[in-house]
């Protein structure tokens, strides 16, 4: 037989090669008494339409309502914040310069006890607020500001950590939930504990959220003067952010000014990129070193183990499935998601119709809560009366399951007194 041209059989080949890749993607063979029988649809989204019977929907649904509640917080907390620091300012009027240091210092303790704060708000205001009312001049206010907020943090660290950890770490439940003795944690716990200035420890300390950081180096019972020391570098983020707020007074007398504040506000996100990037190469590095370590099961983790084993234990036996809903409780609990989600993202997507601006440094006499020149306007109440409403789908499914798990919740309880002691033995 006559040969085939080179070309000829390259092309054969390269057909071959695109049909095999075209095969990767093409939906895979399903048995005819499976297949979708709607003359609608394509096959193709009738099997995944029909794929989407297996998703755990009671899981699925709990998670929309989180992630909206979390956007909608998100979101909100800037604004309100903004209208307290602006009060605060208003009502230190003309007070006494050593005053406004003490109820600045006052304020920030405050706030930093509250765990969805976060520093940066706190240090902005202290650099408007401290730099214009200093009586030495607006530099040597910017630099008391910048040492105030400095051993604001520290000091804020501590009670953190000496106060609230350490309290909450006495207790098995806190410590089962945060995950101690899991090996995330304990890669955490690994780096933290190593004295002086490593790279790993500072970058965790400094660019970790400031309430969660602390409690749990408290709960792990780290070093309090160790930790307090790699903390030490955020200096090189507070100094930017502080002065960020101080240039901010100044940005009417000069492009300069305002250009200055950029640039520190720039370098406060870069030295907060360089923290957040640092504490994965150091967490991850951890695990590439010590795997067997950090993996290993531990005589004092037992009993964590044990509650771990016991909560999973009772979670299996108190599971329930979509299809074990009541139709009504199901109506109530997905309708109130989905309110939730329509709700987060109109506020996300459409945030200046729904909520005005208002900055730290305006006047808080001129405040006006709600209208169309108002801090919530007619869209923001409309969207904050959805998302009340609708959290009544979930209240609705946690009575029904609150309930319906009270009987093998019990039994489960029973058969754990009996499996405890054969469990810790193995």
């Amino acid at each position: 037989p006559q040969e085939e041209p080179q070309g000829a059989a390259s092309r054969t080949e390269t057909a071959g090669s695109m049909e095999g890749g075209f095969r990767a993607f093409a939906v895979p063979e399903t048995p005819k008494a499976h297949r979708p029988s709607s003359k609608i649809l394509t096959e193709r989204v009738g099997i995944a339409l029909a794929g989407l019977q297996d998703w755990e929907w009671l899981s699925v649904v709990r998670w929309l309502y989180v992630w909206s509640w979390v956007v909608f917080i998100w979101k909100l907390v800037a604004p309100l914040l903004n209208v307290m620091l602006a009060w605060m300012s208003a009502l230190m009027g003309d007070q006494n310069f050593i005053v406004i240091l003490a109820f600045t210092f006052a304020a920030g303790m405050v706030l930093f006890m509250i765990p969805p704060v976060p520093g940066p708000p706190i240090y902005l205001f202290g650099g408007f607020v401290i730099s214009g009312k200093c009586p030495f001049g607006f530099w040597w206010g910017s630099i008391i500001c910048i040492i105030l907020c400095f051993v604001l943090k520290l000091t804020a660290c501590a009670v953190q950590q000496s106060l609230i950890g350490a309290r909450l770490g006495d207790w098995k439940s806190v410590r089962q939930m945060c995950g101690v003795h899991k090996p995330f944690v304990r890669a955490i716990e690994s780096v933290l504990r190593r004295p002086g200035l490593s790279f790993g420890k500072c970058v965790i300390l400094c660019g970790g959220p400031d309430w969660p950081t602390s409690v749990m180096a408290g709960i792990l019972r780290l070093s309090l003067v160790q930790c307090l020391l790699g903390t030490c570098p955020i200096i090189v983020n507070l100094i930017p952010l502080t002065l960020t707020g101080s240039f901010y007074l100044r940005r009417s007398e000069s492009e300069v000014w305002t250009r200055a504040g950029n640039l520190m506000f720039t370098l406060t996100v870069l030295t907060s990129v360089i923290f957040w990037a640092g504490m994965g190469w150091a967490i991850q590095n951890e695990f590439d070193t010590k795997l067997e370590e950090l993996t290993a099961p531990k005589e004092e983790f037992l009993e964590l183990d044990w509650l771990d084993y016991r909560a999973t234990y009772i979670a299996q036996r108190c599971a329930v499935e979509w299809g074990q809903v009541p139709k009504g409780v199901r109506f109530w609990y997905g309708l109130g998601a989905l309110g939730s989600v329509i709700a987060a993202q109109f506020l996300f997507w459409r945030f200046a119709s729904c909520v005005g601006s208002f900055a730290v440094t305006d006047d808080i006499d001129e405040l006006v809560w709600y209208g169309k020149d108002g801090l919530f306007k007619l869209q923001g109440l409309i969207v904050i009366g959805v998302v009340s409403v609708s959290g009544l789908g979930l209240t609705v499914f946690r009575c029904w399951q609150k309930k319906y798990r009270l009987k093998p919740a019990a039994e489960a309880e029973w058969e754990l007194k009996g499996m405890e002691g054969t469990w810790k033995d193995r």
